[in-house]
C-alpha cells in the first residue's frame, strides 16, 4: 500500500470514527431523556441507551466510512 492510499484510508477512518462517536453520544443522550421522561427505571434506561447508542454508532461509522472513502478516492483522482 502506498502512502497516498494509506492517507486516504486513514482520513476515511478518522472521519467515520468521529461521526460514529457523535451519533452514539447524541443517541445515548436522547435515549436517556426519553426513557427517564417515560418513567422507566435506571437499569432499563441504561440497557436501552447502550443498545441504541451502539446501533447508531456502528451504523453511522459504516455508512460514513464507505461513502467517505469513495468520495475521497473520487476527489483524489489525478487530472
Amino acid at each position: 500500500m502506498d502512502d497516498h492510499t494509506y492517507t486516504l484510508e486513514q482520513r476515511a477512518h478518522q472521519m467515520s470514527r468521529t461521526a460514529g462517536v457523535l451519533a452514539g453520544a447524541i443517541t445515548a443522550f436522547i435515549a436517556f431523556c426519553a426513557f427517564q421522561l417515560a418513567g422507566f427505571n435506571i437499569v432499563e434506561t441504561a440497557a436501552w441507551m447502550f443498545a441504541l447508542a451502539l446501533m447508531a454508532a456502528s451504523g453511522t461509522f459504516t455508512a460514513v466510512y464507505f461513502v467517505g472513502r469513495a468520495s475521497l478516492k473520487k476527489q483524489a483522482l489525478p487530472t
